[in-house]
């Protein structure tokens, strides 16, 4: 999993549109280092071809920002480098350049690097009371068993949008306002920060949340552990429009454990962390729900209102301090959407019926 940390400084750092020749005015604070560029923002690497593929998947989630939420994204930096670190100096560069939305990224080196160190200090975090001899052939064995597990190819086609996703929404709605904790700290709900950063993946993410979502659906639908619905927090619509981020206390805590280790990172860089082992497991196990959730309830919203930039019409209400509810009740022409949350919880689990229809079972037409 990754966790990305950047300071209140840094994320109150505002700036104008960036130049045409973006790459020529990053070049003053990238040191020489390969630069791409499009109209929306640029990517850096050590390698010219890993760049233009990071600028590729970073447009794309713009172009996708445009589609549901009819803002301009902020213009990017992604910045690759094998410590995953943006210093300070850095930062304050490409915000004055006019980069408002500076991502940075660890090369498949770094993530690598960065796997097996969190691998080390879990394993030995769990054997303290071993021997050095006998802890340290523990630790090769859990390294050997991730070397065994290579990144998703898809990984950062991803992951990168949905983390500019985040920047964009929040400062779309909230412009330069500090966000404690960085993601999920918006003003606006949890649920419609995450369901942003979602909108920004790419279809292969989407579909395979889908499957989840639809299998885990179908699973409790078999076991009658839906029958007291909305009791289940899975289909709980009320419940997820009001809930705080599930992993933002547990990921919290990773932050704290991690910014030990972050060494002469200055106090207002930005900087990325790969983790994994059991903390990183029992967070993503936590959050999975929740992107399942985004996923189908963007969905739904899209389907009920026949609106793919309903987004922007929810992003607005909550930038004004509406609430889901409120939202709901107001003027805006809104399709086929109930106009109240009881009636909205109502109409979800029917569409999700019809979404997902159960073996033996005739699809609603």
């Amino acid at each position: 999993m990754l966790l990305i940390m950047m300071s209140a400084a840094a994320m109150m750092a505002m700036a104008a549109a960036p130049d045409k020749d973006l790459c020529a005015v990053a070049s003053q604070v990238t040191q020489g280092r390969a630069c791409v560029q499009s109209k929306d923002g640029i990517a850096i690497s050590d390698d010219a071809n890993r760049a233009r593929q990071l600028l590729g998947y970073a447009d794309a989630g713009a172009t996708r920002f445009r589609t549901r939420f009819n803002r301009e994204p902020l213009p990017f930096a992604v910045v690759e480098t094998n410590d995953g670190k943006v210093a300070g100096a850095t930062l304050a560069g490409l915000k004055a350049a006019g980069f408002g939305a500076v991502l940075p990224w660890l090369s498949a080196a770094g993530f690598q690097t960065q796997i097996e160190a969190s691998v080390r200090r879990a394993v030995e975090a769990q054997t303290a009371g071993l021997s050095s001899e006998a802890r340290e052939a523990v630790v090769q064995q859990a390294l050997a068993q991730v070397a065994s597990k290579p990144v998703p190819a898809g990984r950062d086609a991803g992951a990168v949008p949905h983390e500019l996703g985040h920047i964009w929404y929040a400062e779309a709605y909230w412009p330069g306002q500090v966000r404690e904790g960085g993601h999920y700290g918006a003003p606006g709900p949890d649920w419609m920060d995450e369901t942003a950063a979602v909108l920004m993946e790419t279809a292969e993410f989407a579909a395979d949340r889908t499957k989840q979502f639809g299998e885990l659906y179908n699973k409790l639908r078999k076991d009658r552990a839906l029958d007291k619905a909305p009791d289940n927090e899975l289909v709980d619509l009320p419940r997820f429009f009001a809930s705080s981020h599930p992993g933002v206390a547990r990921g919290k805590a990773m932050v704290n454990e991690i910014k030990k280790g972050l060494g002469d990172t200055p106090q207002d860089g930005i900087v990325i962390r790969a983790s994994t082992g059991p903390e990183a497991e029992k967070f993503a196990a936590v959050a999975a729900q929740y992107y399942l959730q985004a996923t189908l309830v963007a969905e739904y919203l899209i389907a009920r209102t026949g609106d793919s930039a309903v987004f922007a019409r929810i992003g607005a209400a909550f930038g004004r301090g509406e609430t889901m509810g409120q939202w709901l009740a107001n003027l805006e022409p809104k399709g086929q959407l109930p106009r109240s949350i009881a009636a909205l919880q109502a109409d979800w689990l029917r569409w999700l019926d019809q979404r997902f229809p159960l073996e033996g079972s005739k699809p609603a037409a």
